[in-house]
């Protein structure tokens, strides 16, 4: 598995967020049909993995924690809606 970086393809979207809210981060990846949205406000993280496909398995879901949030992945409380996961971190 592989997160790329697909950010520049929604740089108009990307950058009316970061004007209108206090997110100082957003990158978007893509995990094969799967997108990654990863923000940043302060010291909390927020990734959302979505499919239009399929469910999301929990193998992307470990994948995207170690990748993303690393040792802190412990801290993050998961939220799996099927076609939506929704990832919430504090970090200090």
């Amino acid at each position: 598995m592989n997160l790329i970086d697909v950010t520049n393809s929604y740089a108009r979207e990307i950058r009316q967020e970061l004007r209108s809210s206090s997110v100082h981060y957003i990158k978007v990846y893509t995990l094969g049909n799967s997108v990654v949205v990863h923000k940043k406000k302060n010291e909390q993280h927020e990734i959302v993995i979505s499919n239009k496909i399929r469910s999301v398995t929990k193998n992307e879901v470990d994948f995207v924690l170690d990748k993303l949030l690393g040792e802190k992945r412990e801290q993050a409380s998961v939220t799996n809606a099927g076609n939506l996961v929704e990832i919430e971190a504090q970090i200090n």
